[in-house]
């Protein structure tokens, strides 16, 4: 029998989690910055992908299957691309849960209260983006195109590490729906710092 849909989203992400925690090491470590960089990298461009599987759980959870052409991929642009054409928007939103005020309790009847951040919000394009310039820190750099290493660094450097830094703000704590089914992650909860994952019985406006 196959995981639970929660189960595997929750799977997902504690290994994103994992990965943007090495990311952090490695950023604040001392030794070569291009071997630093260059295995950021890596990881980062897995982050994306597991982001990615992390829409297809997602749109499980929500429709009950997985788009049959969507099963066997592994690139993130074209997992991401293929529910954009299929019109089935299902994409992480960074958010927070918090009490719900007064007049939306009275209004709503609600417990608690999704919030957005937006300004931890990526866009499908920006995210893609990414992914595709965390590609080039995986092969060798062109003597024909770049001195060497040290001079790559330099042009692309702190390019990297603002975005990786911009992904873990994105997919560290937040809210993913379709057709009314949702999750909310938090890959590192205040109180015990495991990464966590809740099945929300509706929708909100993340």
């Amino acid at each position: 029998m196959s995981a639970a849909p929660q189960d595997l989203y929750l799977a997902l992400m504690k290994s994103i989690r994992e990965r943007l925690d090495f990311v952090e090491t490695l950023a604040s470590a001392s030794g070569d910055s291009f071997a630093r960089a260059e295995t950021a990298a890596f990881h980062g461009r897995k982050v994306v992908e597991g982001i990615a599987f992390a829409c297809l759980v997602a749109t499980h959870h929500g429709l009950k299957h997985v788009p049959r052409d969507a099963k066997g991929k592994w690139n993130a642009e074209e997992i991401l691309r293929g529910l954009q054409k299929k019109n089935l928007q299902v994409f992480p939103s960074p958010s927070l849960i918090r009490f719900p005020l007064a007049e939306e309790q009275a209004f709503s009847n609600v417990t608690a209260t999704i919030e957005g951040i937006p300004e931890c919000r990526l866009t499908h394009d920006e995210l893609i983006g990414m992914y595709q310039r965390l590609h080039r820190w995986l092969h060798e750099v062109n003597p024909y195109v770049t001195a060497g290493r040290d001079e790559f660094y330099a042009s692309h450097g702190a390019k990297l590490w603002d975005e990786l830094r911009a992904l873990d703000r994105f997919i560290e704590q937040h809210f993913i729906s379709i057709q009314g089914h949702a999750f909310f992650c938090v890959l590192r909860d205040k109180l015990d710092g495991q990464t966590k994952v809740a099945s929300l019985s509706r929708s909100a406006d993340a």
